[in-house]
């Protein structure tokens, strides 16, 4: 039994631990944070389409939702529904782009490539192109995804980054104490550091 451990057990450089404290730019972090990303895209599209089929009493299997663009057309309600299910799918999937990537440079190539490969499913699973109005649909499910998707990622940072200790709890704290009776406007009890005087 102890040899079959022995090949059961992942390589030191391919533990998650290991992957995902490597360069932005390795090759196998890109691939598992395109796996991961496509993954939560397609879960999450699960979810909300299957909520509406149960909702809307729809018999339909999900997959044939998911997987296929015959159903997205802007002359009927089960259409538009699921176009707004799908961009809906994209701005929740903001969320796992930045938590994920966390990089505003790289929004843009990931928010592409979950479309893409989108594209490309659809694509082998009907055996034909899609129509103008899935296009469109994804088109508008990219953008929210890259343009959110970066503004996030690139908060997350500036956050981590320059808005680290600007406000200081324990000197508003001593502030409100120390003067209870304040003549000018109220801060809501505290106050912003000088950015001037750091330098």
């Amino acid at each position: 039994m102890a040899w079959l451990r022995r090949y059961l057990r992942i390589p030191q450089e391919l533990r998650p631990s290991e992957v995902f404290k490597q360069d932005s730019l390795s090759p196998l972090k890109i691939t598992i944070q395109i796996i991961l990303l496509q993954l939560f895209y397609y879960a999450t599209a699960y979810v909300l389409f299957y909520g509406w089929s149960r909702l809307g009493g729809y018999d339909v299997p999900v997959s044939q939702w998911l997987f296929s663009w015959e159903s997205i057309d802007f002359s009927n309600s089960l259409g538009l529904t699921l176009s707004l299910l799908w961009l809906l799918d994209a701005l929740i999937c903001v969320l796992f782009l930045t938590v994920i990537v966390g990089r505003s440079k790289l929004a843009w190539d990931f928010g592409i490539t979950i479309h893409a490969v989108n594209l490309l499913i659809v694509w082998v699973k009907t055996g034909r192109w899609p129509s103008l109005s899935w296009f469109t649909v994804q088109l508008l499910s990219s953008l929210i995804l890259v343009f959110l998707g970066t503004w996030s990622s690139r908060w997350r940072e500036l956050r981590d980054t320059f808005f680290d200790g600007l406000v200081d709890p324990h000197m508003a704290s001593n502030e409100i104490v120390a003067k209870p009776e304040s003549d000018g406007p109220s801060q809501g009890g505290l106050e912003m550091k000088d950015l001037e005087a750091q330098k």
